[in-house]
């Protein structure tokens, strides 16, 4: 396999990793292969259920059609435990072509924000990392999209704009790791045309 990276990406009930509870995953296989469209990745997505979620009412109120969908386990959507999640994704990552070894498959991961805020929350309310070996260098959209002018790192909606896209972040989890794969090839095009 040449190199390949997972889009990945969370919905959650507020940015306490502590308090706050896991409600979307999903995950976007890219191996920056231009001739393969956006649509046809494969996705690992799940709604992670449990008896009772903890948030913030900001969030909470931001996701109601997502636990409109837990609470009625509306179809095809797929349903589970935090604490099976990483034996699932394993075996997804497995069946598309990834390399298991000594239990654990090893990934490279995109995310906006991925290694401060959506690992923090993999690693204290999931079982991934019994199955999963995260790679320490997280691609970031974010820095493939900074110009001269900016002071900070430009957030997900300065990133779309600045690749043509409307700003506006779904807040769904596929379709947000889906943008980071639409930023990572606008970034990288030149380089992937000459591949």
């Amino acid at each position: 396999m040449s190199f390949a990276y997972v889009s990945i990406d969370l919905e959650t009930t507020g940015l306490s990793e502590d308090e706050c509870d896991i409600i979307e995953f999903s995950a976007v296989l890219d191996d920056l292969s231009v001739q393969d469209p956006i649509e046809s990745l494969s996705v690992f997505h799940t709604y992670f259920i449990k008896e009772r979620y903890v948030g913030e009412p900001y969030a909470l109120s931001m996701h109601s059609e997502l636990f409109r969908r837990i609470a009625s386990r509306e179809k095809p959507y797929t349903y589970m435990t935090a604490t099976k999640f990483g034996y699932s994704f394993k075996k997804f990552l497995v069946k598309n072509g990834y390399e298991e070894k000594h239990d654990q498959v090893v990934i490279t991961v995109a995310g906006k924000n991925f290694a401060a805020f959506d690992l923090q929350f993999l690693k204290r309310k999931t079982d991934i990392l019994k199955h999963v070996n995260i790679r320490h260098k997280i691609i970031d959209p974010a820095i493939l999209l900074l110009n001269e002018n900016d002071e900070v790192l430009p957030g997900t909606s300065e990133c779309k704009v600045r690749i043509g896209m409307s700003d506006h972040v779904a807040h769904t989890a596929t379709e947000d790791a889906l943008d980071v794969v639409k930023m990572i090839r606008f970034a990288l095009g030149d380089k992937m045309k000459a591949k």
